[in-house]
């Protein structure tokens, strides 16, 4: 009979045994947290810039049709970083009318998105601009 009982009575964990594994666990959580934390804005901070270039890429890729060269040169693509609007605005008015919405017609059929929207803390609250002269984009420009 007292075989019987050792048995039955030797299941599962004691309480101090749970607390162990409970302080460890919270320990291991405390340290990996503020890591895990810095890792995720460094990915949005890279996704954002990825984006960006895409974005510059496809500015690149109009520009290199002659029928739209004309009208994008000379020109500032504007992103807004909460919520990714793209806008085209000309430093000449000697383009023809509906030009401006023709070019970001064609740039959001080319990147295939229509907003470019921004994650990372230092981009989300920024307006991003790319300026086209002579035909080059410049890298982009956060205010």
């Amino acid at each position: 009979m007292k075989k019987t009982q050792k048995k039955l009575g030797n299941k599962g964990f004691s309480l101090v045994e749970l607390i162990v594994v409970i302080a460890i666990m919270a320990v291991l959580v405390g340290v990996l947290a503020p890591t895990l934390i810095k890792n995720i804005e460094k990915s949005r901070k890279s996704k954002d810039e990825q984006n960006l270039d895409t974005v510059k890429g496809a500015i690149t890729t109009v520009l290199a049709d002659e029928k739209y060269y004309d009208l994008l040169s000379d020109n500032v693509v504007t992103i807004t970083g909460s919520d990714g609007t793209i806008t085209i605005t000309s430093d000449s008015d000697t383009k023809p009318d509906g030009a401006t919405n023709t070019l970001k017609q064609e740039l959001t059929e080319t990147i295939s998105k229509e907003k470019v929207p921004m994650t990372s803390k230092d981009l989300k609250s920024k307006t991003i601009k790319f300026t086209i002269t002579n035909g080059k984009v410049s890298d982009y420009n956060a205010s």
